[in-house]
């Protein structure tokens, strides 16, 4: 019987790969793109002795006179003229369109010979982006059983692929299973006039999609954030139905250190630059028949369902709970939940072509 390792394909990044065959074709490297993921492409691609011969921006957003680690940059369309015969590698990270229709696009507009894009990082914030084989084999079982619970086919499809891609950083993994309803997956997710909790509200975008989709009898929306929050308060001062709550979703009520200004991603953290307030959806929205929560709180989703246990055992809410942010969260998230409840169905969605937003949903 197969086991959920004899799946998994890869036990390296295709970062390697790519760069064996760069030093193989002898071929000069053209970098596409000088933002942080460019950052995190341009120092692998050294460690892996492979030399960036040049550095290129779309020709809208050129200007003389600015460099990368030293080389000036210039735009691709003078790039391409300039090194038709070189290797084009893709800087920047993709999200909503797939590695092989940007390939096949930069194909037709450039005549460079050959294009790489891979999930790979490594430096500053991104020190746990590529899991390492032997940690998913050591966590085989909690995988087994997350595999075993889920509950059609496109999840255990969508694990795989999560675990291969975050391993080896192939972008060929998200090709099938990609899914663009972010938090509101049409195959999982009915909406019926929700009472919904936000957890991460951030500007208001998830609190906007609903309102699109649904005619909800409250929103309850966490931003910690000063400046989200701020912009989030004004876009719905004007609707009665919305609550908003100027703290972070936690187990108990307190003060935390945060790091914030980081526009998606501000987050609890021991190194952070300021204090937040954080409490529990159960204390804060008391007495409420809850139907919906979703979270999106860079890592602290674990410590926020503990503060909407309650809720969850008493109302069975729908969840859509972001699963990507640590390694272990695709094996305590659900476990937890299913101690609350085993009556939730799980599945899982991939919302990006990165292995960003991951999202476990228990119905």
């Amino acid at each position: 019987m197969d086991t959920i390792l004899d799946y998994i394909q890869s036990d390296h990044t295709v970062l390697e790969d790519y760069a064996k065959d760069i030093k193989s074709d002898k071929a000069d490297v053209v970098l596409y793109g000088c933002g942080c993921w460019a950052r995190q492409q341009y120092l692998m691609l050294k460690e892996q002795g492979v030399e960036v011969k040049a550095v290129g921006v779309d020709a809208k957003y050129y200007k003389p006179g600015n460099f990368f680690f030293g080389k000036g940059i210039d735009s691709i369309e003078n790039l391409s003229q300039k090194y038709p015969d070189a290797s084009l590698w893709v800087g920047f990270n993709l999200d909503q369109k797939s590695f092989l229709s940007i390939k096949n696009d930069l194909s037709k507009n450039y005549p460079f010979k050959k294009i790489y894009a891979c999930d790979c990082a490594k430096y500053e914030n991104f020190a746990n982006q590529n899991y390492h084989y032997d940690d998913v084999k050591k966590n085989a079982a909690g995988f087994e059983w997350i595999y075993n619970k889920l509950a059609d086919k496109k999840s255990k499809n969508t694990l795989i692929s999560y675990l291969n891609q975050r391993i080896s950083g192939d972008y060929q993994y998200a090709e099938d299973v990609f899914d663009p309803d972010h938090y509101f997956s049409k195959d999982i997710i009915k909406l019926d006039h929700e009472v919904f909790v936000d957890c991460g509200a951030f500007t208001g975008d998830t609190v906007q999609e609903l309102l699109a989709r649904d005619n909800p009898k409250k929103v309850y929306a966490f931003e910690p954030d000063e400046q989200n929050f701020t912009l989030l308060k004004n876009k719905y001062i004007n609707d009665s139905r919305i609550v908003c709550f100027k703290k972070g979703a936690y187990s108990r009520q307190d003060t935390l250190s945060f790091a914030g200004n980081n526009a998606d991603a501000s987050k609890i953290t021991d190194s952070g630059d300021y204090k937040i307030d954080v409490d529990s959806i159960d204390n804060l929205v008391q007495g409420e028949k809850i139907s919906f929560i979703k979270m999106d709180i860079e890592g602290a989703e674990l410590e926020a369902l503990k503060g909407a246990a309650q809720a969850i055992k008493e109302n069975h809410p729908k969840l859509a709970i972001s699963a990507y942010h640590k390694f272990e969260d695709l094996l305590t998230l659900p476990q937890f939940i299913y101690s609350l409840s085993d009556r939730y169905q799980f599945h899982l969605r991939r919302h990006s072509h990165l292995t960003h937003e991951l999202v476990l949903y228990c119905i």
